[in-house]
């Protein structure tokens, strides 16, 4: 037994009934005084709890005992509450049986060791119970705003991230091994989980937060959405082709931020050759902001985007990471690193995120750092190019002008960039 366990247990169980009971005091008015207790129950049921811990030894069933008999107490309470108010949830009474737990594991010898880290999980759970208990208004908020359509999403999220990612093999497999199953969910799930992000970011912010700062989020979940999105906003509405133009220029910073991101999960020294040509082509996508964006004609609507997360869009995005894989590993094996050029070329037309993670991945098996970054940065200039003439076609010629710029700027950053990373 450690110096002065104990007596440390004991106060830690007062301290969190205190805590928790004072809580439950506050919430008496809006309850209309009819819970089961308040400051001073809280702590005696969790000093109860720890008391009959204590007494194990002299009777093994005293722990027990006093348990069920809070249970009864516990019972009795709800029922009568129940008669009172037929609308009568039980928060409360489950928190009585809590404190009293907390009040048992704060004194238990060999459940939680050392002691330090025994007390300092027993206060984490008081604070955590503390905090659903006064939030409830808070999280009835937040259950409004949820569509079912976003928590069947989020669910579908977290099986992919915490059930089917830890299954899957850890290993080289297919022709040239070139896929690795856990890696390729890993990114998966990431990317996801950044345009989730972004996703939940924008549905609980709004539009009324600031034009820029939804293209901002809506970056996180897809530029490609956001320069359509504002293109065909912009050809409505010509006057707001100098908001347009700005938003679709953060959406492109944003973007290249994820590229790095993404670099870092797969290979992250790629990035020191790497940040040349992305810091020159942030830069440019910066430049591009300042040159078109007015806010004269600022309006807060909506970007239209969807929840970004589906099984079935997860599987899609795993196949096409996973072709993009095959399919630049084919190109350095048999035809070098012009072949790799020409993959990331025609993978850029669509996607981004593909030609990073397959190119990174590659940088990480052998291929120079010099090579991935060049394959990288064609990627990110052909999917400029595409998005730049969809702003065009799309929107119009007063924004196709505007983004247009923005596209120049980047490609020459691009160009300057990879020219560096040569010469370094």
């Amino acid at each position: 037994m450690e110096p002065y366990e104990t007596q440390l247990g004991l106060a830690t169980a007062l301290g969190v009934g205190l805590l928790i009971g004072l809580e439950r005091e506050q919430s008496k008015a809006e309850r209309g005084g009819n819970q089961i207790g308040g400051v001073r129950t809280y702590p005696i049921v969790a000093l109860t709890g720890a008391l009959a811990t204590l007494l194990e030894p002299s009777s093994m069933w005293l722990p027990l005992v006093s348990l069920l008999g809070l249970f009864a107490l516990v019972a009795v309470s709800y029922a009568a509450d129940i008669k009172r108010d037929a609308d009568h949830g039980m928060t409360t009474e489950i928190s009585v049986i809590g404190t009293y737990l907390l009040g048992a594991l704060a004194v238990s010898r060999g459940v939680v060791e050392p002691m330090a880290n025994r007390l300092l999980l027993v206060a984490a759970i008081g604070v955590v119970i503390t905090f659903l208990l006064s939030s409830k208004e808070w999280f009835h908020a937040v259950a409004s705003r949820v569509s079912r359509e976003d928590f069947y999403a989020t669910v579908k999220f977290l099986i992919v991230a915490v059930i089917a990612l830890p299954l899957l093999p850890d290993r080289d497999l297919g022709p040239l091994h070139a896929i690795n199953p856990r890696t390729l969910g890993l990114l998966v799930v990431t990317i996801s989980g950044l345009s989730f992000l972004g996703y939940v970011a924008m549905r609980w912010l709004g539009p009324r937060r600031g034009l820029l700062l939804g293209a901002a989020l809506g970056g996180l979940v897809s530029s490609t959405a956001v320069t359509l999105s504002f293109s065909r906003r912009a050809k409505a509405t010509p006057a707001l082709a100098p908001v347009a133009a700005g938003a679709i220029a953060i959406a492109w910073t944003i973007m290249l931020g994820r590229v790095a991101v993404l670099v870092a999960v797969v290979w992250a020294p790629l990035l020191k050759t790497l940040a040349i040509p992305l810091g020159a082509m942030i830069a440019a996508t910066i430049l591009g902001l300042v040159m078109t964006f007015r806010r004269d004609h600022e309006q807060h609507q909506e970007i239209a985007l969807k929840n970004p997360f589906e099984l079935g869009s997860a599987i899609k995005v795993s196949l096409v990471f996973g072709a993009v894989l095959l399919v630049s590993r084919a190109a350095v094996t048999y035809v070098g690193d012009s072949g790799l050029y020409l993959a990331s070329g025609l993978g850029g037309t669509t996607d981004v995120d593909a030609v990073t993670v397959s190119t990174a991945k590659l940088a990480s098996s052998g291929i120079s750092p010099q090579v991935a970054t060049i394959a990288i940065s064609i990627g990110i200039v052909v999917n400029t190019l595409v998005k730049t003439g969809m702003a065009v076609v799309v929107g119009g010629a007063p924004l196709g002008k505007r983004v247009g710029v923005t596209g120049v700027l980047v490609l020459i950053a691009a160009g300057l960039g990879i020219a560096a990373t040569a010469l370094v």
